[in-house]
């Protein structure tokens, strides 16, 4: 069973992912950053900006390989989801390719998916997260629109340190078990 942890960008979420690696879950990396940063490192093409079709497809068999390799009965992460992809198209303007959308809904996460509110005080710009805070909350309410239409209950993450936040998600899924 694999649990999304989502928000916007710069909310906490990756540091959160992280930190359940290293308690023993399987984590699927945010997919769309690791690719655009070996993109940018080798000039390659593959890049929102670039070839956006492409992009969208590679971020989306990745994180559909992910999901499809953890074993039913094994907990897993993973950092960000397919809805997230709808979220940041429609930020964007653009149309959900029949692609995406056929995959939101044949590729289903658990039903409770765990989101970072917006949080100015850790957030940070960086080589590849360029929105200002202002766009990243809005970027956030992209993807709570986005996994609420896919059917999926959201549960904030509560503010604190990062133990306090993973020990929040690792009690609530060990309750639902």
């Amino acid at each position: 069973m694999v649990y999304v942890l989502t928000g916007g960008p710069g909310f906490g979420k990756t540091v959160i992912a992280e930190e359940l690696a290293l308690e023993g879950y399987q984590i699927g990396s945010e997919t769309a950053r690791v690719l655009i940063d070996e993109q940018l490192k080798k000039g390659g093409e593959i890049l929102p900006w670039r070839n956006s079709r492409k992009f969208e497809r590679r971020v989306m068999e990745a994180r559909i390989r992910f999901l499809e390799q953890v074993p039913d009965k094994e907990i897993a992460f993973a950092d960000r989801g397919l809805p997230d992809q709808v979220a940041f198209s429609l930020y964007k303007g653009k149309q959900v390719s029949g692609p995406l959308a056929v995959a939101v809904k044949n590729h289903r996460y658990a039903e409770t998916v765990f989101i970072t509110p917006p949080w100015r005080e850790i957030y940070t710009e960086d080589e590849i997260r360029k929105e200002t805070f202002e766009a990243a909350c809005r970027i956030h309410e992209w993807i709570v629109t986005a996994y609420r239409e896919a059917g999926y209950r959201l549960v904030e993450i509560p503010k604190g340190t990062v133990g306090e936040r993973v020990k929040f998600i690792t009690d609530f899924v060990s309750s639902t078990i």
